[in-house]
């Protein structure tokens, strides 16, 4: 098969296959598009309803509040009556009035009080056995009343086949074991005004947290009815996020708000049916439309399709027989292609690549050799700048002079002073080279300690522990002096006590050791240990000469043996400090 062909076919193909693909994930992306929708006003709807209905409620909790906090009526309810003359001026006097003020300023189709005060059963205060058993009998469980106050919403149905939604509240702030309930009763039908979609097909459920229904926009006599005996309730109720649910047919698109903001009311719900038929619609119409734009995209695509395969064919062709020639190892331009469309500037495109391939792996050649050669010189710098940092300048020649004018004088303890610190000088001078023995830097070391035992006489100990096989292995100059400079100045001087400067070397299990620089001084604080540690691979230098030395050291065996060596910090606060190098076995 040719590649016209196969170009044509293969595009026919999946051009078809994803027009199709199209279409179908159109129209269900529509109808999902629309779902969304229809749920996000469906949220915001029932959020606001939510909303509404807490505060209707909560308007009338107020008056609850205010019964439940009216001290004075609460002692005038318990009180006793000897006499029904004085009853009636207490209840003319004090309870009439505010019951009467109550209702003029709420829309209230009841005001009762409820007292089991024989004494003072008047006009709008009842027995306590006219109220629903399960409130009244929670006053006298096992003939004690209980002190927690009760507030509650129920349905009521009254004898003329009114529908109430009652609120109850005991009245026990003036005195928890007291018996006294007031009950404000409201018109179910003033929901209406509170729960109202913009849609008005949809149907709005109100059910208290028993699961009574109190309201239904739909159905009148579902009063009293259980929410979870409803239809939609069927296969799991509905959630907050929204489902779908269907009767006879019929889609309706179920969601449920749960009031939560208070404990009167948790679980108060409310449920939202809309009815999805224009959905169906609608995406009846979208399908037809989506299958007619398919059938005449496949047939414009067909068209253009073999007219733009063809054109391409011939000259592709020809570009590819070229390019094969063309590899690794024959990096040539070819013969220039006529045109001046895509295909043409394909092959200059080509010939410009090859040219630039070209000058690119000279470039890396020689990139890469003068890159080499600026590392090398680059260490050597770097190697050099640290050894003229560490290394200070003796004036040998002049301590001999004063040493020689000391003898003569007598002085020999300060002439031996002078004899060390030449030696010292010595050591470190005498021989050239960045790197010497073991030996040689313990010979330093201990000079250095002699001197530094004059200065601070009883209160400077130390000992060497270093095994003689390791005498022989090449250390970098004065590295190890460095350390127990360290120790000098940080923990010896500081301190008013007597100091010990161990120096050890310990075996490694590779091949490699440790040589450790260990005082029972103060120690290193946390803060200054973390900084200590962080600094010693910093780029910069830090402008503490404490610093400097001890970076100056751990960069030397970084640079000279490999980034697995260098300088190890440890420390506690008042358990002194331990300054290790970790070295290669490297004989000299």
């Amino acid at each position: 098969m040719s590649i016209r062909s196969k170009l044509f076919l293969t595009n026919s193909i999946v051009v078809i296959l994803l027009l199709v693909s199209l279409t179908f994930v159109f129209e269900h992306y529509s109808r999902q598009a629309v779902l969304a929708k229809i749920e996000e006003n469906n949220r915001n709807s029932l959020s606001q309803l939510a909303e509404n209905m807490d505060n209707f409620l909560g308007s009338y909790e107020q008056i609850a509040d205010l019964l439940y906090m009216d001290d004075g009526l609460q002692e005038q309810l318990l009180r006793p009556f000897h006499s029904i003359s004085d009853l009636h001026s207490a209840y003319f006097e004090r309870v009439f009035p505010l019951l009467q003020s109550i209702r003029s300023t709420k829309e209230i189709r009841n005001l009762t009080l409820y007292s089991n005060n024989p004494n003072y059963w008047i006009g709008d205060i009842k027995p306590l056995d006219a109220l629903p058993l399960q409130i009244a009998s929670s006053c006298y469980p096992a003939s004690e009343p209980k002190f927690r106050s009760i507030r509650s919403w129920s349905g009521v149905r009254e004898d003329n086949e009114e529908q109430i939604l009652r609120l109850t509240q005991r009245l026990n702030h003036h005195s928890q074991r007291a018996c006294l309930f007031a009950a404000i009763d409201v018109d179910v039908r003033l929901l209406e005004a509170f729960v109202r979609l913009d849609s008005s097909q949809s149907r709005l459920v109100v059910s208290l947290p028993d699961g009574g229904i109190v309201f239904d926009s739909s159905e009148a006599g579902a009063f009293g009815g259980r929410l979870e005996d409803q239809w939609f309730y069927a296969d799991g109720s509905p959630v907050e996020t929204g489902r779908v649910v269907r009767e006879d047919g019929k889609e309706y698109w179920a969601a449920e708000r749960t009031l939560q903001s208070r404990n009167s009311v948790r679980g108060i719900r409310i449920v939202s049916l809309t009815p999805l038929n224009q959905l169906a619609m609608g995406a009846r119409e979208m399908r037809a439309t989506a299958l007619l734009l398919l059938l005449v995209a496949i047939g414009l695509f067909v068209i253009v399709n073999y007219l733009i395969t063809s054109g391409l064919t011939r000259r592709l062709i020809g570009l590819s027989v070229k390019m094969r020639k063309t590899d690794i190892e024959n990096l040539q331009p070819i013969e220039a292609v006529e045109g001046n469309d895509e295909v043409s500037q394909l092959g200059r495109r080509f010939n410009e690549m090859v040219g630039r391939m070209q000058r690119l792996i000279t470039e890396v050649y020689e990139s890469k050799l003068e890159r080499q050669e600026l590392e090398l010189r680059t260490k050597e710098s770097q190697l050099y700048a640290l050894q003229t940092q560490v290394n200070p300048h003796y004036l040998f020649n002049t301590l001999n002079a004063i040493r020689g004018n000391l003898l003569e004088k007598g002085d020999r303890e300060n002439a031996e002073i002078v004899t060390l610190l030449a030696r010292s000088f010595r050591n470190v001078l005498g021989k050239s080279g960045q790197m010497v023995t073991l030996a040689e830097e313990l010979d330093i070391v201990e000079t250095y300690l002699k001197i530094q035992a004059f200065r601070f006489a009883d209160r400077l100990s130390y000992s060497l522990a270093v095994p003689r096989p390791l005498h022989r292995i090449g250390v970098p100059k004065l590295s190890l002096q460095t350390l127990v400079e360290n120790a000098i100045v940080h923990a010896l001087e500081p301190s008013a006590g007597s100091i010990h400067i161990a120096i050890r070397a310990v075996l490694g299990r590779e091949s490699g050791f440790t040589l450790t620089v260990e005082d029972n001084g103060p120690g290193i604080a946390p803060e200054q240990l973390a900084a200590i540690r962080e600094r010693l691979d910093a780029p910069d230098q830090p402008e503490d000469a404490y610093r400097i030395g001890l970076r100056n050291v751990h960069q030397r065996l970084r640079q000279s043996f490999g980034p697995a060596y260098g300088l190890r910090v440890e420390s506690e606060a008042g358990q002194g400090a331990r300054l290790s190098l970790i070295l290669p076995l490297d004989m000299t």
